[in-house]
């Protein structure tokens, strides 16, 4: 294996998770036919404290030391790069069995107060091995990151996707004759199978690359005769120290997302209820904010959670070494990428929304959701990619405090918009697109104060958004092309062309206005 460049690294997460991402809604799709819209809404409200402890367990140890370990490459530094790998491996290994036990004790009393149904207690339970096994798995997958190597997350990340699609599907189907709630405990025993098929994958590559005479790190780094540089200190404490600097405002920043969702899993459906739901229709509207609207909203961030990884290790490198000119150009890298995908996805989930969520989960209802969402696509995106630009030099506190102030926006609109009956979820994704703009908003004003805000504006937003304006045009004359045809196509079939044709046409406009170049496609070659 060999270190990869910033965007032949992003290139390979890409289509690892664009695999995944796939998988992913096969079986989300196969789950709404299972389990129906009712089974999925209450995993999903189980799902946002899973990620609150799985956090918690991680405590931003994985994302620090794939920031801290490009320094320490950049400075020769061989015994400090395998010390903050173990102390994070030995960290999140205590944190993880701490909360396993805390929520197995507490699972029945979390279940009784907070979700007020006694359902979601058997997937408490069902979800305590992958708070063991997950945190594991993310340390590895920090360490390799950090070495500018992203086969080994890329192949974990395929493995485990795929063992926990083949195990939920099976568990759920075992589980069909005990009840609902059994069925959804099953999802989250099927993750848990996945999460500890990535992991052994990651030991194995690991092992496998230490004992090969072509081991990848072993080429990065000094010969162990060389002394490590007198700048960087060592020991456990010190690299605890050096670790928690960068994890802490992380891991808040983490947690709080993740308690955001928590919240919405609770307060939504609430202020339904207010707005003058059942409870069934509640949790069923819910279910389609979150369970499919929200699944195809965050499906493009395959690409962008992709830039973020491979771009954190980069920045942190070129920071480390005062390349201001690679950082601004990585930067722009990033967001020319994020406005390619965010506008033309804003379009199509716009205009195509219905028709999306008929195909994929037999829901056009969800479509008007998905309406509204659109416009706070591009947003997300950013957000995310802007996060690890922020991580990469070493501001996450900044990411912090910008997520915060969005959150707190979405949480007051969730509040008051939700409970109006004309409004109902409408409301809810309203408020939640609000946050993300704002919080975007104010990343891109404190990334552009630190490095400036030199970005070609005719490449990075003019053209994209003139190529977007005119998928527009075509989309709203395509279906006139489709009946002109001597025959009736199956809705499905239509519907899939539709896309085929929407994507092929925008990126046709892209390559003739140059707005992508061969350059741009070269450079993702590079290793």
């Amino acid at each position: 294996m060999r270190k990869q460049s910033f965007l032949h690294g992003a290139l390979i997460l890409m289509l690892a998770g664009l695999i995944n991402r796939i998988v992913g809604f096969v079986l989300r799709v196969i789950l709404v036919r299972m389990i129906d819209v009712e089974g999925l809404g209450l995993f999903q409200m189980v799902y946002p404290l899973f990620l609150t402890l799985l956090l918690i367990c991680t405590a931003g140890f994985p994302i620090a030391i794939t920031k801290l370990i490009p320094e320490r490459l950049a400075a020769r530094d061989q015994r400090g790069v395998f010390g903050l790998f173990k102390t994070s491996l030995c960290f999140t290994s205590l944190l993880s069995i701490i909360i396993a036990l805390a929520l197995f004790f507490s699972a029945e009393k979390i279940a009784d107060l907070i979700y007020r149904d006694q359902r979601v207690y058997y997937i408490l339970l069902a979800s305590i091995p992958a708070l063991l096994i997950s945190p594991l798995a993310a340390s590895f997958r920090g360490f390799f990151q950090g070495m500018h190597n992203m086969i080994p997350t890329a192949a974990s990340q395929i493995t485990e996707q795929l063992s926990r699609g083949l195990a939920t599907i099976m568990l759920v189907g075992m589980f069909a004759e005990l009840g609902l709630k059994y069925q959804a405990a099953g999802i989250a025993l099927g993750l848990s199978v996945g999460e500890l098929v990535g992991f052994l994958v990651l030991v194995i590559i690991l092992i496998s690359s230490y004992f090969s005479p072509a081991a990848f790190f072993k080429k990065l780094l000094p010969h162990k005769k060389e002394t490590s540089p007198a700048k960087y200190r060592h020991g456990f404490f010190f690299y605890l120290k050096s670790i928690s600097q960068l994890a802490v405002p992380i891991t808040l920043g983490r947690i709080l997302n993740a308690l955001m969702l928590s919240g919405e899993a609770v307060l939504i459906p609430r202020q339904l209820q207010v707005a003058g739901f059942s409870l069934k229709e509640a949790t069923s509207l819910y279910g389609q904010l979150s369970g499919m609207v929200e699944q195809l909203i965050f499906f493009p961030t395959v690409i962008t959670i992709a830039l973020t990884i491979s771009l954190i290790p980069n920045i942190s490198d070129a920071h480390a070494r005062n390349d201001l000119t690679r950082i601004k150009n990585h930067y722009q890298d990033v967001v020319r990428v994020t406005t390619y995908l965010g506008m033309p996805v804003t379009v199509i989930f716009w205009t195509r929304g219905e028709e999306l969520c008929q195909l994929l989960f037999g829901y056009p209802t969800a479509g008007s959701i998905l309406a509204v969402m659109a416009f706070s696509a591009f947003f997300i995106y950013y957000l995310q990619v802007s996060h690890g630009m922020l991580n990469g030099l070493g501001k996450p506190q900044l990411a912090l405090l910008n997520l915060s102030l969005g959150s707190l926006i979405k949480l007051i609109g969730i509040f008051y918009l939700t409970r109006l009956p004309e409004l109902g979820i409408k409301g809810a994704a309203v408020s939640i697109g609000l946050g993300y703009v704002l919080a975007s908003i104010l990343n891109f004003i404190v990334i552009g104060h630190n490095i400036g805000y030199g970005l070609n504006l005719l490449q990075c937003f003019i053209k994209p958004l003139l190529a977007s304006f005119c998928l527009f045009l075509f989309n709203q004359r395509l279906e006139l092309l489709f009946d002109l045809l001597p025959f009736q196509l199956d809705f499905r079939l239509e519907i899939v062309l539709i896309l085929l044709s929407l994507i092929l046409v925008y990126l046709l406009i892209m390559l003739l206005t140059g707005t992508i170049t061969e350059q741009d496609i070269r450079r993702f070659k590079q290793r």
